[in-house]
């Protein structure tokens, strides 16, 4: 095992999600080199992307590349990235373009628009965990979590918080003290 896999392992020990924290922020370089990994193996690769988004991908990417040098813009990243329903925060765009952008700063290349699109894939996947972790204990079924019994689940269950670390992080989950919170809102504010 190379360190950069040795490096990936690690983050990905890291981000284990449970209820007790939010997602790690991670630097851009950092998803790049773990996604280019994974895009540039032939059978993960295939795992990633179906046929029909493979090509869907490629025909989009020929279509955005209007002078037919096989490398596309910023602008005509963020125009294509929208066409296709992956959309990205400008800034997180520009520093991600600037990782993937070709030596000759000429723009970026297809294989670069596959691993944008893979990480709102991951990032997606990551919502969807939280959602699913955060219905386990709806057990009312309406979206809805009381914070009192969220509290205790904090204090009892998992990395137990002791009562002052609970009382501030349902700060955080309820934060005008309503009594219960909408989990699907806390999803989106721990993924911002």
């Amino acid at each position: 095992m190379n360190q950069t896999q040795t490096n990936l392992s690690q983050v990905r020990q890291k981000e284990k999600v449970s209820l007790n924290d939010g997602l790690p922020k991670i630097e851009p370089r950092v998803v790049i080199e773990e996604l280019k990994s994974h895009l540039y193996s032939d059978d993960n690769f295939k795992k990633l992307f179906s046929d029909a988004e493979d090509k869907k991908y490629r025909e989009n990417f020929q279509l955005f590349d209007r002078d037919g040098d096989e490398r596309i813009s910023f602008t005509e990243l963020q125009e294509l990235l929208t066409s296709i329903g992956y959309i990205y925060e400008e800034q997180e765009l520009s520093e991600l373009y600037k990782e993937l952008e070709d030596s000759e700063g000429q723009g970026i290349r297809s294989d670069a628009l596959f691993i944008l699109v893979s990480k709102k894939k991951r990032e997606q996947d990551r919502e969807e965990q939280l959602v699913e972790a955060f219905k386990s204990v709806d057990l009312e079924n309406t979206g809805y979590i009381q914070s009192e019994y969220f509290k205790e689940l904090l204090m009892t269950m998992g990395y137990r918080f002791s009562e002052d670390e609970a009382d501030e992080y349902m700060k955080f989950i309820d934060p005008k003290n309503e009594g219960k919170f909408l989990y699907i809102d806390i999803v989106k504010k721990i993924l911002k």
